[in-house]
């Protein structure tokens, strides 16, 4: 084991059948967790951090471990690069006392040495500042390490005896067949969860280096790729990366997706997620870096990886550089003489100046870059030493313009697309914001503009709303079981509720309702609820409009066909509407034809279940259904399920409304009318005109006598009661039967539904089961039919 390396751990712990039992000493590495400076900021934060690589290490799947990866505490370097030690010792001090674990004493010893001689030699090279900067990560993964002891064995490890660099301090350049080597030969052997310290390596000689900025995610995809991990996850104070900052853009939503290419672009012009070069290891290696923020970490974050799925913008992110110069070198001379260009930066790069964006007119006359506007003076400075000739001939001017910003528009799906470039500059140019300089990347892949600072923020909104504020304004009438669930729903999913009603009130807000306090905002109201004013005031919110319906109202549902004509969708769970009079239906499917709107009510039979879309694709393809037959209520097959005939069967029915399973009146399910809404709604699906009394039903609101009863018969048959509905032959209906235990009907268990579909191409049914009732799987039908709404009209 290499001197460098330093171990902490507990051998009790280490040693315990119960963390062996639990996979702790398994073989293999599958993930990389890196936590950043402000996720290990104070004792709480340690104790977040801890309890999510538990979260992460106790839910592996047998034979795979996870590898910690930390950054020094927030704060911590600055202090140590200005040697101040003090401060750093009562910092770590008191958070250990905080923790308590031991206080690392011998590394808070050694740094004293170090900083003490430092200051006595006067001796501040880079050689020294990266020997005390290493201390903060040294720290940092004691701590932690010794926290995770508590409950999971854990050893803290010092990089600096497994990444090896050249002697660049401060950036050191790693020898990666070297650190491969040392990684996979230490883990091999390694017992508990190792957590690593990031930014940190050293030389063949054992001198410390840093590996400059992004050090610690450099460290993370170092590992990952030494280890041959499935994804490396960088913990961050972010929910991922955004459609834009959301210190500027308040709509701005977290991107599921990326490509490496396309991370590359953003963090090269400011987006503040992960330094590009940090990435190359897991890039080459094609592992997949996860963004994920620590103080959210139930948010699902931000996948960067070689092939992201499609999305439907024409971009992804759009982010600025400020306090930027344009500097413009230009002369009638210089057309057609080749390698003006050369020299212009050539002599920039002398100067060691970082170019942002070059433009050049086609005429050849002008070369034009930014720069950071503190590399202003130097720039032109080198320039005027290389053209000094050709500017006192006053051939070549040289001319500078302050006051700009870049704004870079990054995005994949821009490549071979006609019109996006010009959608860009309509949207500025419309809100009167000026454009000095263009660029775009030959991979199609970004489109850089340079702008007046004062313009930054209009410029950025107006891009924005261009390419990403489409999304239909949604309305929610109904605040019950599902529909409180589907304002939960809808929150993960970034969407913008700009009204939400209940029986007695209602609430607008055009910039979307906070949904984490929409239940006080709907009882601070003072407007009652009036569905026509309800209406009028949706249509003032917002051009694109959905109605959800989640209440079981009748007169609501009856007025669908004028909701559709005073322009909205309908999404709804509700099923009144579509067991109307046969001329109702008609009404509505011509207003929804005449108004080109949307109609999704997926969740009208079996919840969350594909029984409607699958009938509709069936329909589609020319086939012709000839029997459908199941239990359609989840309520009831929860009933049945759970009745054991000692229990009162009213009970059991009860404690179903509470869990969420029944209609809002438990009478509806029990009287077997929600069964039959569910049976006519699929008749009209596969095309039988059929009105509500054609269904034949058996009312279940009886006594518990009756129940008792019927369970006793069956159980002494060796069946099981279920409540069937039947489509055949042109006759619709449903009643408790028993069922042999072997039966396809019998076998379901919670609230299941079963359907079985029976059609000219399906001899052998089609069978769909799964839950059929819950406030969970009915808001999630109700949110799919949503979002297919906005990928369609977005």
């Amino acid at each position: 084991m290499p001197s460098a390396l330093r171990l902490w751990f507990s051998i009790s712990k280490l040693t315990n059948p119960d963390h062996q039992r639990r996979g702790f000493f398994m073989k293999k590495f599958i993930k990389i967790l890196k936590f950043g400076g402000s996720s290990v900021g104070s004792a709480g934060r340690i104790k977040n951090v801890c309890g999510i690589i538990r979260d992460s290490a106790l839910s592996l799947p047998k034979g795979n471990r996870i590898t910690i990866v930390v950054s020094a505490m927030q704060g911590i370097t600055d202090k140590l690069l200005a040697l101040d030690f003090d401060f750093v010792k009562e910092k770590h001090i008191t958070v250990a006392k905080e923790l308590r674990v031991l206080p690392p004493t011998n590394l808070l010893d050694e740094l004293e040495n170090v900083i003490k001689a430092a200051k006595i030699l006067n001796n501040v090279s880079p050689i020294i500042l990266d020997l005390v900067t290493s201390f903060g990560e040294r720290l940092s993964a004691q701590l932690v390490a010794d926290y995770l002891n508590k409950k999971i064995p854990a050893i803290a490890v010092d990089a600096r005896g497994l990444i090896k660099t050249n002697d660049d301090f401060q950036n050191a350049a790693v020898d990666f067949k070297k650190t491969n080597l040392c990684i996979k030969k230490f883990f091999k052997k390694l017992r508990g969860i190792p957590v690593v310290t990031g930014f940190v390596g050293s030389t063949d000689r054992g001198q410390t280096t840093t590996l400059g900025r992004g050090g610690s995610d450099y460290s993370a995809s170092i590992f990952g790729a030494a280890l041959g991990v499935k994804v490396i996850e960088i913990w961050t104070d972010a929910n991922g990366i955004m459609t834009a900052d959301p210190r500027v853009i308040a709509e701005a939503f977290t991107l599921p997706e990326i490509s490496y290419e396309e991370a590359f672009e953003m963090a090269y012009f400011g987006a503040k997620i992960i330094h590009p070069a940090t990435m190359l290891p897991a890039i080459k290696s094609r592992i997949p870096i996860l963004i994920k923020n620590t103080f959210n970490s139930n948010h699902n974050g931000t996948l960067i990886l070689k092939s992201p799925k499609k999305s439907d913008w024409g971009l992804k992110n759009i982010t600025t550089i400020g306090k930027i110069a344009l500097i413009e070198v230009g002369g009638a001379n210089l057309a057609g003489h080749p390698g003006v260009a050369e020299r212009v930066f050539g002599a920039v790069a002398k100067g060691k100046i970082n170019v942002i964006l070059i433009a050049q007119a086609s005429s050849e006359r002008a070369i034009c870059f930014a720069v950071n506007r503190d590399d202003t003076e130097k720039a032109i400075a080198a320039i005027g030493k290389d053209f000094v000739s050709e500017i006192s001939r006053k051939e070549v001017f040289v001319k500078k313009s302050d006051g700009k910003s870049v704004i870079a528009v990054v995005g994949d799906n821009m490549r071979g697309v006609p019109g996006v470039a010009g959608r860009i500059f309509k949207a500025l140019g419309d809100n009167n914001i000026n454009i000095a300089a263009i660029a775009q990347g030959g991979s199609e892949r970004n489109i850089s503009c340079v702008v007046a600072e004062k313009d930054k923020t209009a410029a950025v909104a107006a891009i924005h709303r261009e390419f990403f504020q489409k999304d239909p304004a949604i309305f929610i009438v109904g605040t019950g079981n599902v529909g409180g669930e589907l304002i939960r729903q809808l929150t993960g999913n970034q969407l913008k509720i700009c009204g939400i009603a209940n029986s007695e009130k209602m609430v607008f807000d055009h910039k979307g309702i906070n949904s984490s306090n929409w239940k006080k905002a709907l009882r601070q109201s003072q407007d009652p609820m009036n569905i026509e004013k309800f209406l009028e005031k949706a249509k003032l919110v917002s051009e694109k409009r959905i109605f959800v319906d989640c209440t079981a109202s009748d007169s609501v549902a009856r007025r669908y066909a004028d909701i559709v004509k005073s322009g909205f969708h309908i999404v709804t769970p509700n099923k009144k509407a579509n067991v109307l009079p046969m001329k109702n239906y008609f009404s509505l499917r011509k207003a929804l034809a005449d108004c080109a709107k949307h109609f999704y009510y997926d969740a009208n039979v079996g919840a969350g279940l594909p029984i409607i879309e699958s009938i509709k694709k069936m329909m589609a393809a020319g086939d012709e259904i000839n029997k459908i037959e199941g239990i359609f209520s989840g309520t009831l097959s929860y009933l049945f399920n759970n009745y054991n005939g000692r229990q009162k069967f009213s009970e059991l029915a009860q404690k179903a409304k509470v869990l969420g399973y029944t209609e809002p009146d438990p009478r509806e399910d029990l009287s077997g009318k929600d069964v039959g809404r569910k049976l006519l709604i699929l008749s009209r699906e596969i095309g039988l005109p059929a009105e509500s009394r054609e269904v034949v039903l058996e009312n279940l609101v009886k006594p518990d006598a009756y129940f008792e009863s019927r369970f006793q018969k069956a159980k002494r048959a060796g069946k099981v009661l279920r409540y069937v509905g039947s489509i055949q032959n042109g006759k619709i209906s449903a009643s408790l039967r028993e069922l042999p235990a072997d039966h396809p009907l019998a076998n379901v268990s919670g609230t299941d539904n079963i359907i079985a579909i029976w059609s000219r191409y399906y001899k052998t049914p089609l069978v769909i089961k799964g839950a059929g009732a819950g406030r969970e799987v009915t808001a999630a039908a109700v949110l799919s039919g949503i979002l297919k709404i906005i990928q369609q009209h977005g």
